[in-house]
């Protein structure tokens, strides 16, 4: 069991020197990607946003005020099943 964990454990730091050295001499590339994740996920958000800010326009041109509301719709009706287990 030793003998197979010291194999696994010698692969995986090559595997990180490996990385290592990837990263010293490619990094211009993965600071390419690095900042490209960031313009992507930073659009995402723009994006997000700005759904919801038209979302929320769309709700009060409505006149829907839901935190003034008392939780009231018309034609919903609750049904509760008793099942007499309490």
């Amino acid at each position: 069991m030793s003998k197979g964990f010291a194999k696994g454990l010698f692969i995986v730091g090559l595997l990180l020197i490996g990385f290592g050295v990837g990263v010293y001499v490619l990094k211009e590339i993965f600071a390419a990607i690095a900042a490209a994740i960031f313009i992507v996920a930073g659009g995402a958000c723009c994006y997000n946003a700005i759904k919801l800010f038209f979302v929320g326009r769309k709700m009060r041109n409505m006149n829907v005020d839901f935190e003034h509301s008392d939780g009231h719709r018309k034609n919903v009706q609750i049904h509760i099943k008793d099942e007499g287990k309490f």
